[in-house]
């Protein structure tokens, strides 16, 4: 007898309540949940949307179920409470499905993954929200202005707190907002393959919709990657995915003829595909990773589009396996990705304090070790996808200060004036529409 398939709710209710268990990274279990179960692509949409949204709202939607339970809400059932969330942000934010339907669907699923008691519950609660949803307005019930960006954005309040404190009430609350958001994606042109122009007349005669970037031609700004997918431009190797602010972080080098070019902490290789597109002939460009099974996609990726002079080395970019031999490093650190919570937000829910701590001192040693093997005169090019000024600044100015005798900081090249920050470029989702991120480029002396 062939087995029943699962609903795209009850896959997405097994996501959401592992990833409560775990903190695991959430586009993984999305990945393993529809490797395990088949849904077609409009109930993939849906599913992608259902658990994103939900991490993204959690705290939120928490602080409505609470409205509405008069118990304690704390000692709910963890599978009804994950449930009611569900439920809530179908209600809050998926209005095109009828109202009824949904508290329908979750009654039943409550009966069916709890008991016939949560299923009253349920029903209860999603009848009483529908009548008290206009009341329900954390800027009305919330005086504290951390608790109610902390409520209101479902951002943990240590990281409001922090954000107040660097810029203000207003610039929080209008970063949370624009972290909040539904991720649109930058797709990179693969010009070796495809000219832009005959690209794009490809994608109007397909009818799927994009915008031009302001900044560079080879890139435009899509809604939806289906089309992309259902057309195997990807797989042709047409185009690659990759925020424009990433591109950013490649232009500040300076690739020549001759030069010999070091990404190190590749993966997972945007990066390095943009600069072996840039590569000019009797050029060496080397990527490095301390994941073995990340580096190996990078390869996979410049093997898919074509690229050549590709160099692949497993190696600790705080423990470089080289001699002096490169005139330009780019590191991309790794860091606690705030700056990236459009695209994933269980990042919000995963990161900690002493995790920005922990990363901060990371990004110094692979400052200092790439000193090592930089040769005089070169340049150095250090990024993240965070907006904390502790894996930034903070690195950055240690760096320049314990090597004041060998290094300067130099201005970008190839930045927007609103992105420059003195000798820096900083990135703002809310300010520049794309992930929030930060460079700097130091010249060896």
């Amino acid at each position: 007898m062939k087995k029943k398939q699962k609903t795209a709710r009850e896959v997405a209710f097994e996501v959401l309540f592992k990833f409560e268990r775990t903190f695991d990274r959430l586009d993984e279990l999305t990945e393993a949940a529809l490797e395990r179960n088949e849904l077609n692509a409009k109930n993939r949409r849906f599913f992608k949307n259902l658990t994103a949204g939900v991490v993204r709202h959690r705290l939120f939607l928490d602080w409505v179920g609470s409205q509405l339970y008069k118990g304690r809400y704390n000692k709910l059932l963890s599978k009804f409470k994950v449930l009611l969330r569900m439920a809530l942000y179908e209600l809050l934010f998926l209005t095109a499905i009828p109202p009824h339907a949904t508290v329908d669907e979750y009654a039943g699923l409550s009966k069916k993954r709890a008991d016939v008691r949560h299923s009253k519950i349920m029903n209860g609660l999603l009848r009483s929200f529908l009548r008290k949803k206009p009341t329900l307005d954390p800027d009305k019930l919330i005086q504290d202005p951390v608790k109610r960006l902390s409520v209101k954005y479902s951002f943990p309040e240590w990281l409001i707190k922090r954000w107040i404190g660097f810029w203000g009430e207003k610039e929080t609350e209008d970063l949370c907002a624009a972290l909040n958001q539904n991720p649109d994606f930058d797709i990179h042109i693969n010009t070796q393959k495809i000219s832009s122009k005959k690209f794009k007349n490809l994608l109007r005669s397909k009818l799927v919709f994009f915008e031009e970037s302001e900044h560079d031609p080879d890139v435009i700004r899509v809604k939806d990657l289906q089309p992309f997918i259902r057309e195997r431009w990807f797989e042709r190797g047409y185009c690659v995915v990759q925020d424009e602010s990433a591109a950013l972080a490649v232009d500040q080098l300076e690739i020549k003829e001759g030069d010999r070019i070091l990404d190190v902490c590749a993966a997972p290789g945007g990066k390095y595909l943009q600069l072996l597109k840039k590569r000019p002939r009797n050029s060496l460009i080397v990527a490095t990773d301390i994941d073995k099974r990340r580096l190996l996609k990078v390869k996979q990726n410049v093997e898919r589009l074509e690229l050549e002079g590709g160099i692949f080395v497993v190696a600790d970019g705080r423990h470089p396996p080289f001699k002096k031999a490169f005139n330009q490093i780019l590191i991309d650190a790794p860091c606690t990705g705030l700056g990236v919570i459009r695209k994933h937000p269980d990042i919000k829910w995963r990161r900690t304090f002493e995790e920005i701590v922990e990363f901060s001192g990371i990004q110094k040693e692979l400052l200092q070790s790439a000193d090592d093997i930089l040769i005089e005169g070169g340049l150095l090019v250090y990024s993240t996808c965070t907006v904390d000024y502790f894996e930034n600044e903070n690195v950055v100015e240690n760096f320049l200060t314990e090597n004041k005798d060998k290094y300067k900081s130099v201005k970008p090249r190839s930045a927007h004036p609103s992105m420059l920050q003195g000798n820096y470029l900083r990135i703002y989702p809310h300010k520049h529409q794309m992930d929030g991120s930060f460079c700097a480029r130091l010249k060896k002396k």
